[in-house]
């Protein structure tokens, strides 16, 4: 699919300059419109106007960011405020916080009660964190120059470095946003991984290390409303395990939705069959562990690379397949040089 650069970027920045304009408004109605259904039957036309932006949008690079930014993390967090929840609800906010809150990736920190010890703290914290972005930053980068080689590397291994670089991609793109948030707006964000290769089960690896603005957003409007509204009628056992296989559901509907921007088609059963197993499988190791009563006490540096080697694997077997027939490395490869060298010809 041959792609105009110069008309993508014009309408990339168009559908963020439409973004910026509907959360201002979004701002403005929740200063003015009390929570509940008012306030979202205001919120609906932004709602639908989010979900339309992806489509007008081709390349990849450009399209899967809006696709996750926009049209996932976005509704969740208006959706959230709607009811006074969530990460947007706070009166304080100033309103370049908000726009920047409700249209990018950030998920804010929990407050402490020693404020003292987390000042003092701050800059190791820091000075850790940005050594190892740098480091992933460095690894991602050298898999970018790998991945244009990839015809000297076999399929199985070359299915697998692209996880990695999925991962890293990730991560990457999070963690800037993560460090301009706290820099340059003194947001107090939160880093948005915590090390999901140091799990101790698949339940840490989903809930509180691997992308957790996804996970926040998840629990928020999927876990806990279900787990509280159920509770009376299956009992707190039975709502927990079905909280979490609805959360699952949730996400697989959400990633298919990312997926279907892609190409504008629905991708095969892979993806659904991946979230649903990853989802038993937290179930029946949450079961087994309060079972046993006490949890295997394996060295945190074994079982971590086990739980994301399986998780990998998994995503490898079943969802890869279908990324690889959409040819979607090749396209995004593709359009890194398109873009570079758009870039130069307008130098």
């Amino acid at each position: 699919m041959e792609i105009d650069m110069k008309e993508e970027i014009y309408n990339f920045i168009m559908v963020w300059f439409t973004v910026g304009i509907s959360s201002c408004y979004c701002y403005v109605i929740t200063k003015l419109v009390r929570k509940g259904t008012p306030r979202f039957l205001l919120f609906l036309p932004v709602l639908y106007l989010l979900f339309s932006l992806p489509l007008y949008l081709k390349a990849l690079i450009f399209n899967i960011p809006v696709s996750f930014f926009v049209a996932w993390l976005t509704p969740f967090k208006l959706l959230l405020l709607v009811f006074g929840t969530g990460p947007l609800s706070n009166p304080s906010l100033s309103h370049t916080h908000f726009v920047t809150i409700s249209c990018f990736p950030i998920k804010l920190k929990k407050p402490t009660t020693k404020p003292n010890d987390q000042n003092s703290g701050t800059l190791n914290i820091n000075l850790a964190f940005l050594t190892h972005y740098a480091i992933k930053v460095f690894l991602f980068l050298l898999l970018t120059i790998v991945e244009y080689s990839k015809h000297m590397i076999p399929q199985m291994l070359n299915s697998f470095l692209i996880c990695i670089y999925s991962y890293l991609a990730l991560e990457v793109s999070l963690g800037a946003f993560a460090i301009v948030a706290r820099t340059l707006l003194g947001i107090d964000a939160d880093h948005p991984f915590d090390h999901p290769y140091l799990s101790t089960s698949l339940q840490d690896f989903w809930g509180r290390r691997w992308n957790r603005v996804a996970s926040s957003c998840l629990k928020s409007t999927v876990f806990f409303p279900f787990l509280n509204g159920t509770s009376r009628v299956l009992g707190r056992k039975w709502a927990a395990i079905s909280a979490s296989v609805v959360t699952f559901i949730v996400s697989d509907v959400m990633h298919e939705i990312v997926f279907y921007y892609m190409d504008r088609v629905r991708f095969g059963w892979g993806v659904p069959t991946f979230f649903i197993f990853q989802g038993i499988c937290v179930v029946i190791e949450s079961t087994i562990k309060k079972k046993m009563k006490v949890a295997l006490r394996l060295p945190q540096r074994v079982i971590g690379p086990l739980v994301f080697v399986f998780v990998i694997i998994t995503f490898m077997l079943l969802v890869m397949p279908e990324l690889l027939e959409h040819r979607v490395d090749d396209r995004v490869l593709g359009e890194y040089v398109a873009l570079a060298q758009f870039l130069r010809i307008r130098d």
